[in-house]
Order: structure tokens, then C-alpha cells, then sequence
């Protein structure tokens, strides 16, 4: 399933990316007026993941593109 996300074109893989983004923000946001500690903590984590995914697949979208040439 990676495999079809690192072939996509990275404006596609931004867009989704920042999407997904701003719906978990603004989650965390609901939460922290909650007063929700553990959700916070876990929505936090779940952007650091989505960051982590999108800056990965970018990284690997360049480098195909290196060794293509």
C-alpha cells in the first residue's frame, strides 16, 4: 500500500497530508478545551505521524526521481 502512495505526485500526498492535518488539529483543539490530557497527547502523536509519513514519501518521491536520471 506504500508503494501506491510513493508513486503518487507529490502535490496529491501535500494536499491529503495537510487535510488530514488540520481535521486532527482541529480535534486536538476540541480536546484540549475538554480538558482531555490523553487525547491530546495522542492526537498530538498522530500529526507527528501524518508529518513523518508525508515528509518519508516525499523523500522517496525524490529519490526515484534521482535514480531515474
Amino acid at each position: 500500500m506504500i508503494e501506491k502512495i510513493y508513486k503518487k505526485p507529490a502535490t496529491y500526498v501535500v494536499i491529503i497530508g495537510l487535510i488530514v492535518t488540520v481535521y486532527l488539529f482541529s480535534t486536538l483543539l476540541d480536546f484540549a478545551d475538554e480538558g482531555n490530557l490523553v487525547m491530546v497527547l495522542l492526537t498530538s502523536v498522530s500529526i507527528g505521524i501524518v508529518a513523518f509519513f508525508i515528509t518519508r514519501t516525499l523523500k522517496q518521491q525524490k529519490m526515484i526521481d534521482i535514480y531515474k536520471k
